[in-house]
């Protein structure tokens, strides 16, 4: 039988160790409890021994391990939830549906994922905590509300809803990006343009004016000093540009920088208050399903803090929390943070008075789910008809410019 060495608390919080003869992990965990003692660590002995006796091999394989482990990212939980949770509505439970996926997938990265839950699930963990071994796939969010999901016996509803709020992210991203295209790809053909005029056409008719002995217009000068402004400066503008990129990217990564950065990026017109706004529905999507799964209020909040990206707003909603501990109403607290629309508060308000909070936070997150499809459509519209009339402007510019030097030049043959 193998035997297992544990690091364990007993009841008076002291550390023991020793090790305990079991047929699995899971086995010898429940061979703990019943000794009143809180598992630290439990290992098995003749893995330990293998691992020590592998030498170079085992060296190659830690790291080839620790390469396939990299290539996992967030990309996977979307399709990796949605996989378990049309399992466990067929009536499966979880470490069959995760057995299951670790046999049937054919997609190398989610196939290396479940395998790798699926081997700790045996070992006598559940579901939220082989999660939060893979932070790099699953946001503490997600594993908070699984762990409330198997703790109240809902987890079919959590991994759906779960599921649901992650695909309505992945729809407004793909809205932005598609939105996005059209005025992207017409700032590349305007550069392209301005390329071409610029450092082609603009010197080849400054040349034959010269040659011809004819003086250039205004507006083609304009355009000629640009080029060679852009020629002979443009590497300083560059350079200065990536210098400032990088700078902003270090003092983003500081901890005192991140939440003056996160606070900096909220002031932006437009851009600011569509982060607000996806935040706030974040936190408010999260909150309702912690708290309709039996979570506690203050519980539920600080959970549903750790679900914003945003560490100025995180920020914000400790202190909102604070004050719900010290007695205040939930509605006041949200009020307090200045993100919350006037309208949403006001709906969640009628619902909070009712006792039941979680009606008026889903009615919270349909008003900014639908409050954010319409800021997408105007914002891209009014970025769409800028880049427009600003190609239109440069191109139009350079033509002039192009145009009155023909002239110029016609001029010069004629009275030649």
């Amino acid at each position: 039988m193998p035997s297992f060495t544990y690091s364990a608390k007993d009841l008076r919080g002291e550390s023991v160790r020793g090790s305990i003869d079991a047929a699995n992990r899971k086995i010898a965990l429940q061979k703990l409890a019943a000794k009143k003692l809180r598992p630290v660590s439990v290992n098995e002995l003749g893995v330990e021994a293998a691992k020590r006796s592998s030498g170079l091999a085992s060296l190659f394989s830690v790291k080839s391990g620790e390469s396939k482990a990299g290539s996992l990212n967030r990309s996977l939980a979307l399709p990796f939830l949605t996989g378990i949770k049309e399992l466990l509505n067929c009536g499966i439970q979880s470490a069959d549906a995760l057995r299951m996926l670790s046999s049937r997938l054919s997609d190398p990265r989610q196939k290396l994922l479940a395998t790798t839950l699926w081997d700790d699930l045996r070992q006598g963990r559940t579901l939220s905590e082989t999660f939060r071994k893979q932070p790099k796939v699953f946001h503490e969010s997600v594993v908070s509300l699984v762990e409330a999901g198997e703790a109240t016996g809902s987890l079919n509803n959590v991994l759906s809803r779960i599921v649901e709020s992650m695909e309505e992210s992945k729809a407004i991203k793909g809205k932005l990006v598609a939105a996005l295209s059209y005025p992207c790809f017409l700032i590349i053909i305007a550069i392209g343009l301005v390329f071409l005029f610029l450092f082609s056409l603009l010197p080849r008719i400054e040349g034959l004016l010269d040659s011809l002995g004819g003086n250039l217009p205004t507006s083609t000068k304009l355009l000629i000093a640009l080029s060679d402004g852009m020629l002979n400066y443009g590497w300083i503008g560059v350079l200065g540009g990536a210098l400032v990129a990088g700078g902003l990217v270090s003092w983003r990564n500081t901890k005192e920088g991140r939440p003056k950065f996160d606070a900096m990026i909220l002031r932006i017109p437009g851009v600011g208050r569509f982060i607000r706004d996806t935040q706030v529905l974040q936190f408010t999507q999260t909150l309702s399903l912690l708290l309709e799964n039996g979570i506690i209020m203050v519980q539920a909040l600080s959970m549903a803090e750790r679900s914003l990206a945003n560490l100025a707003m995180r920020e914000s909603f400790s202190e909102a929390r604070i004050k719900v501990t010290e007695g205040v109403a939930l509605s006041t607290a949200f009020k307090s943070t200045g993100y919350f629309e006037d309208m949403a508060l006001d709906v969640f308000t009628v619902g909070e008075n009712t006792g039941d909070v979680v009606p008026g936070l889903r009615q919270m997150s349909r008003q900014y789910t639908e409050m954010i499809d319409k800021f997408v459509k105007v914002f891209l519209g009014v970025i769409s008809t800028g880049v427009l009339l600003g190609v239109f402007a440069m191109v139009g510019m350079i033509a002039f410019g192009i145009i009155s030097a023909v002239f110029q030049l016609s001029s010069s043959l004629s009275a030649g």
